[in-house]
């Protein structure tokens, strides 16, 4: 099997720190001690998928489900014990090609690891902070995506990088979002460059949610994670290529009215953290809740927890250390909140849910 990963001319090198590649995020996760490592997935070229977990207890026994709890009068019973560190769930590489995710999850397994992070810089507050939660982490899930993909794409074209992330069809053109997404799966017979967004048998793994037709192990492995942790936040994390704004994207269209008001304060607070450090942020959105459907939304009716996705400027930005610092900002915002206040308050469940976020 020959595997080749897309290159885009002109890149620079990478820092040797840099361990983004399938290899080294498998060398990395395979030498976890302080941490909790399984493998919860085989992707179809026979890549792990790896799962490290951060600060683990017993879940509860109850073993009502979040559909039936929610319904009831105390849909608490589906969560953990009162006083429980909060779960949070990181879902990194989704799509293979947007690496700073990854290398934010591996730079935070090696601070709780080690103490340093993969440059050996200490980070004593995100140190600090992580300790307050459960962490479930997934480093890549779409390890067939990574595989294909450069190391990054600082200061590549817009159209190289739309290619190494969405494909080539044969013709030389950009396999483009959103077109692309009439295809579950891709036609790998009609593509040269599948892309890292899908896996190598085509599928789309952020698509990958429709109740009763999972068609991948690795989605199947983040939806079993979120509901045997009984998650209360998942957190997933994205490129942007357009442009060299970050941004905490918000809440989709079956989002409860709580988790959506979550993220929304938590977009907040991340505007302001990125504003003192001078990091550029996305303006605020017109809407509320956007109009998709998504496996972040099928995680989310599985166990009633918020969910956001973080979007980093991939393209346009000063080099790999501000990559890193984004990262450890979005962290500290998340941990931050964290600490305050729930991110899935289900003992106030109905009285946090009873008005809509929209009028019909």
């Amino acid at each position: 099997m020959e595997i080749k990963r897309y290159q885009i001319p002109g890149l620079s090198e990478r820092p040797s720190w840099w361990k983004v590649r399938t290899r080294e995020i498998e060398n990395i996760c395979r030498s976890v001690k302080v941490g909790k490592c399984s493998v919860e997935a085989i992707t179809p070229w026979g890549f792990p998928v790896f799962q490290v977990v951060y600060n683990d207890y017993p879940d509860s026994s109850n073993v009502v489900n979040w559909f039936s709890a929610m319904s009831s009068a105390s849909p608490q019973v589906f969560g953990n014990a009162k006083g429980s560190p909060q779960t949070i769930v990181f879902a990194s590489g989704i799509h293979g090609c947007s690496v700073e995710g990854v290398i934010m999850v591996l730079n935070l397994i090696s601070l709780l690891e080690t103490g340093v992070d993969l440059q050996g810089k200490r980070n004593d507050k995100i140190l600090e902070l992580a300790k307050s939660c459960r962490l479930v982490l997934f480093p890549c899930i779409n390890m067939d995506g990574r595989a294909v993909s450069p190391d990054h794409r600082i200061g590549g074209s817009i159209d190289e990088c739309r290619k190494a992330g969405e494909g080539v069809w044969l013709d030389g053109k950009v396999i483009r979002w959103p077109e692309m997404k009439k295809y579950f799966p891709l036609p790998l017979e009609k593509a040269e460059h599948t892309g890292g967004y899908c896996n190598s048998a085509g599928f789309n793994i952020m698509h990958d949610g429709a109740p009763g037709n999972i068609r991948t192990s690795e989605a199947q492995a983040l939806l079993k994670a979120v509901y045997k942790y009984k998650c209360d936040l998942l957190v997933s994390s994205f490129s942007q290529a357009e442009n060299e704004l970050n941004g905490v994207r918000a809440p989709s269209l079956c989002s409860f009215p709580e988790c959506a008001r979550t993220v929304l304060k938590m977009r907040e607070r991340s505007k302001q953290l990125f504003a003192s450090r001078k990091i550029p942020f996305e303006p605020d959105y017109d809407k509320t809740v956007a109009f998709k459907l998504d496996i972040t939304t099928s995680a989310h009716i599985a166990c009633g927890a918020a969910s956001l996705n973080l979007m980093f400027a991939s393209r346009n930005v000063p080099g790999f250390e501000y990559i890193s610092e984004t990262g450890y900002a979005f962290l500290e915002t998340i941990f931050t909140y964290g600490r305050e206040t729930l991110f899935c308050d289900r003992e106030n469940w109905k009285k946090n849910n009873s008005q809509p976020i929209f009028n019909l």
